[in-house]
């Protein structure tokens, strides 16, 4: 559905469940309640629109507040506070936060104890693509120190090839992969490598006889996949300038991969916030940055750490997830709806 579009009549669907997307002001016409007729509300955390907060007073629906953020929940400081239970959390039948510090403030600012569960954030699904452990490039890379750069832009190239070389004065065996946000910027990546003095082949030539390739490269979205599974350390491009689409770190975080990335993480800022908290991800500046943490990495064994909390951090909403589907299921149930 569009943003704003309006509801003219009922979808027609085979299934018992209809999965209609981000319906944000759609929620402001009072026909969505009227054509689809829902049972059961959740909600994420966020603004919710009045019509939105009008029809869970009327109890008519089991209403779960999905994922309220701690940053997001009253202050005790705040005089609303002493009509918090009128609030619009007393209005949901249950309430889940993103830990047990969340569930411990709304309990002290008086809403029902049953209603509140503390057990981490919802993720959003990952699915890798699909990967053969006997792809060719695996077999030849494997075993090799690799650190990635994935859609890298044009200003942040040189960024990188910088770093990649005062990461081979502290380890000369070390390869760099790198994936381009423009299938445009390969000349401009031969011409910074021919400078720089560093030997680049593409990631198809990589049984390529002589010298060893210090840097890998492909225009192909697939092969990032390929780049993070043979990986430990990660660099996310348009971090650092920003001119191109971003991509999305929780894929790296699904392949236990520890996560580096510059300061302007945009629309996944929230993701970034959430693996930086579990020491999943580091904040670099600068090549100098990059480079000394790539080679500390690699040299106390942290990226293993860091990968393991990542993937942690990637299945901390799951017992989210399975307790609202039970309550889903059972409310339903009751009500001879299934």
């Amino acid at each position: 559905m569009t943003y704003g579009q309006e509801f003219i009549e009922t979808p027609i669907s085979s299934y018992d469940f209809i999965i209609a997307g981000k319906i944000s002001d759609q929620l402001s016409y009072p026909n969505f309640f009227k054509k689809y007729d829902p049972k059961v509300i959740i909600c994420l955390d966020g603004p919710l629109p009045y019509l939105l907060t009008s029809r869970i007073k009327q109890r008519k629906y089991l209403s779960i507040f999905a994922d309220a953020r701690s940053e997001n929940l009253p202050s005790r400081k705040l005089k609303i506070i002493q009509n918090f239970k009128k609030g619009v959390f007393s209005n949901f039948d249950f309430v889940f936060t993103e830990n047990e510090m969340g569930a411990l403030k709304l309990f002290q600012n008086s809403l029902d104890q049953q209603k509140i569960e503390g057990m981490g954030l919802l993720q959003s699904s990952i699915a890798p693509l699909p990967f053969s452990e006997n792809d060719s490039i695996s077999n030849d890379l494997k075993g090799k120190p690799i650190w990635a750069a994935l859609n890298i832009n044009e200003q942040e190239i040189e960024f990188v090839l910088k770093a990649h070389r005062q990461v081979l004065r502290a380890a000369f065996q070390f390869c760099l992969t790198i994936s381009l946000s423009n299938p445009k910027l390969e000349s401009i990546l031969k011409e910074h490598c021919s400078r720089l003095d560093l030997r680049l082949s593409p990631i198809e030539e990589i049984k390529t006889t002589g010298e060893a390739t210090q840097v890998y490269f492909s225009n192909q979205p697939e092969d990032n996949i390929k780049f993070m599974r043979l990986s430990p350390v990660v660099f996310y491009g348009n971090t650092i300038a920003s001119p191109d689409e971003q991509e999305d770190p929780l894929i790296a975080a699904s392949l236990c991969c520890g996560i580096l990335h510059g300061p302007n993480t945009g629309k996944y800022s929230l993701e970034y916030k959430g693996l930086r908290s579990v020491g999943a991800a580091l904040q670099i500046q600068n090549s100098n940055e990059l480079a000394a943490e790539v080679n500390k990495l690699y040299s106390v064994d942290k990226a293993a750490n860091m990968g393991i909390a990542a993937l942690d951090f990637i299945s901390s909403g799951a017992e989210n997830t399975d307790k609202i589907v039970k309550l889903v299921f059972e409310y339903l149930k009751q009500r001879e709806l299934i």
